[in-house]
């Protein structure tokens, strides 16, 4: 699957229905209709109603600086993202269980974090309790332990908050203090 490089604009929809009903509508626009759209916020006959335009942060190119990988229903996702929303920090939000991360952006992160790879695992997760992984992780190599994570995303500890080169593993508020823009 491709991944989008960089945004040209973004919306906010109320809820799922909305999300899918204006995706099926920006897709039968014309490609000139939908440049339109992202530059203006308009298009001529498109209905914008149900969706609020996001900001793109500040960097002036157009392009998000943070990937927010979360799972919806966790309630510390949540209490993340409501967090960055609280303090006007913009980003692009995955979802862990259904755009799983790929095994080379988890070595990437893994590189950039400077964590231990164990801190990669969510080892509250039932997944990682039925695999009985707190016995396995041990034993098996790196290489094993990506290919293991890159499997299942819920596998994988969340949320994972990406800003350029730093990556952040879990919601710690304290650790996330210094992504505030400095006033």
């Amino acid at each position: 699957m491709l991944r989008p490089t960089a945004f040209a604009a973004v919306w906010q929809a109320e809820g799922r229905s909305a999300a899918l009903s204006a995706e099926a509508r920006i897709k039968r626009l014309s490609h000139a209709q939908k440049e339109h759209l992202a530059a203006e916020n308009e298009a001529a006959g498109f209905d914008l109603r149900g969706l609020r335009r996001m900001p793109l942060t500040e960097n002036g190119k157009g392009i998000f600086t943070m990937l927010f990988l979360c799972y919806p229903k966790c309630t510390t996702c949540k209490k993340a993202k409501a967090w960055l929303d609280a303090n006007g920090l913009a980003c692009a939000v995955r979802d862990i269980k259904t755009d799983r991360p790929t095994e080379a952006e988890l070595r990437a992160w893994h590189r950039a974090s400077g964590l231990p790879l164990k801190r990669f695992f969510n080892t509250s997760g039932l997944q990682y309790k039925a695999l009985e992984l707190a016995k396995r992780l041990p034993s098996m190599t790196e290489d094993e332990q990506f290919a293991l994570l890159a499997s299942d995303g819920m596998l994988v500890r969340r949320p994972i908050l990406v800003d350029g080169d730093t990556v952040r593993v879990g919601f710690r508020e304290a650790e996330w203090e210094s992504l505030k823009p400095k006033a």
